[in-house]
């Protein structure tokens, strides 16, 4: 047997087979590179999957109208300090300050408690909680309802007296009113968001194509004898592709509406005026990767190592509040997270710039950086 091993090893180690193969393993070694690209991008990305793409609910937001102001609410109040699940966010003075702040998507759940719940309480009536759940994310929704379901029914058994636990009657009783997603369809959720992610990989990979694919046959070169600055040249290439990613944005919406039956609750004006500086921000990262790349074989590996972990962190399949705290700081860098945002805000909940203008004014700022550090690095190119 270790002869024949033996015999196997010379013929392998004296084959052209291995002249070759130890070719091409010196060659790709040799491309730093392409080394880091085949080695960091998989590590990076089991890392985010393993982290971000997390099934369990945590840190879920929660907001608190407490009318009765009283020990008894305060008790009640405290059920959400017993599970990682859920945080208090806030406490709020009134219902609509809150139902205000749920509509925004800074909250997932919002409890209203009635002036007379103390009095209930003491004098062994239902006493009526109210529950405002955001069921854009309708797993997130259903998963939080329940959790809170049975922190009520815990809440109920140790606060009722022992010889009266046996009986059906619960001391606390929760309205239950799901909002934006009265179906709980799970499609309203994905949806918007991979409207989002497809818009975003299509324009990052036509602008890199388009600029890399002059690199390679030598017309960038030919620029340089136009009369045409280089933001006119950007300018010239952008605006084509923005046109396109307008009506790739607009049949997306058709194809949402009539396949899974998502509703457009807020304006299309605004909807695409938001949607039309998100894509200023995606053509930019295509342009600038497309600096940085020889060819465009290496413009989409460059972008593989781009592309997914802004996918993973927008909240595009999963709400960034399951997701670690370091996942959420990073998550915050991702301009494709606001996007995700202004797309489910107008969608389906119907709101307008007065919500969202906080995304807005991060959106422009991105894309202000990202134009101004791709035309920078395109002047480099020409020069």
């Amino acid at each position: 047997m270790q002869t024949m091993v033996a015999n196997f090893l010379d013929a392998l180690l004296g084959s052209r087979f291995w002249a070759l193969f130890r070719k091409e393993l010196a060659q790709i070694l040799h491309n730093r590179q392409m080394v880091r690209i085949i080695l960091v991008p998989p590590t990076a990305m089991l890392l985010l999957y393993g982290f971000a793409l997390n099934p369990n609910v945590q840190n879920l937001k929660v907001g608190i109208t407490d009318y009765s102001n009283s020990p008894a609410s305060r008790q009640l109040t405290e059920i959400f300090e017993q599970t990682e699940a859920f945080r208090v966010s806030r406490h709020y003075t009134s219902a609509e300050a809150m139902a205000k702040e749920l509509a925004q998507g800074h909250l997932t759940v919002g409890v209203t408690i009635a002036p007379e719940f103390a009095r209930d309480v003491a004098r062994g009536r239902t006493a009526q909680v109210q529950m405002l759940y955001d069921a854009v994310d309708a797993n997130t929704a259903s998963i939080a309802s329940s959790y809170i379901n049975q922190l009520v029914r815990d809440y109920n058994l140790r606060h009722r007296p022992a010889a009266d636990r046996s009986s059906l009657r619960y001391q606390v009783q929760i309205q239950t009113s799901v909002l934006y997603n009265q179906g709980l369809d799970t499609a309203w959720f994905i949806v918007p968001g991979m409207i989002g992610v497809l818009l975003t990989v299509i324009g990052s990979q036509l602008a890199a194509s388009s600029v890399v694919r002059e690199k390679e046959a030598g017309t960038i070169e030919q620029l340089l004898m136009t009369p045409a600055s280089n933001t006119e040249v950007i300018l010239a290439k952008i605006c084509p592709l923005l046109v396109l990613l307008i009506m790739d944005a607009l049949i997306a919406l058709v194809v949402a509406r009539l396949v899974f039956g998502i509703p457009l609750r807020g304006s299309l004006l605004v909807f695409l005026a938001i949607s039309s500086l998100y894509f200023w921000v995606g053509i930019s990262i295509g342009i600038l990767l497309a600096a940085f790349s020889a060819s465009q074989q290496q413009a989409q590996l460059t972008a593989f190592f781009i592309n997914p972990p802004m996918v993973i962190l927008s909240g595009a399949t999963s709400p960034t509040s399951a997701m670690p705290p370091v996942m959420q700081f990073f998550s915050h860098l991702d301009p494709l997270r606001y996007f995700i945002e202004v797309c489910r805000g107008i969608l389906l909940k119907g709101v307008g710039l007065e919500e969202l203008w906080p995304q807005v004014l991060i959106l422009m700022a991105f894309a202000a950086v990202m134009m101004t550090l791709s035309i920078r690095q395109f002047r480099r190119q020409l020069t």
